[in-house]
């Protein structure tokens, strides 16, 4: 049972270091102000992505991890607990 718990939580913790960065960029995206008459501050994702790296570094991606691992790791072991009885 304790391997069993031990790998839904590495599997939420796995899900969430590739997710974050993601939800990070759709924030950003889809929080920034567009004024009338001024270009708009990102292009798309992608380019939120670049700009982010760039002004910010890397580790900013990884802004609210903790809070999305509290969540994914406990979510998963539940899941995986009640998908497999």
């Amino acid at each position: 049972m304790r391997t069993h718990v031990a790998a839904s939580f590495a599997a939420g913790a796995v899900a969430a270091v590739a997710s974050n960065p993601l939800d990070v960029t759709k924030t950003r995206v889809m929080n920034m102000k567009v004024e009338v008459g001024r270009p708009p501050l990102y292009n798309g994702a992608v380019d939120c992505l670049m700009k982010t790296v760039r002004s910010e570094g890397f580790r900013s991606l990884y802004k609210g991890f903790l809070p999305t691992v509290s969540r994914q790791g406990p979510f998963t072991v539940v899941l995986f607990d009640v998908g497999a009885s």
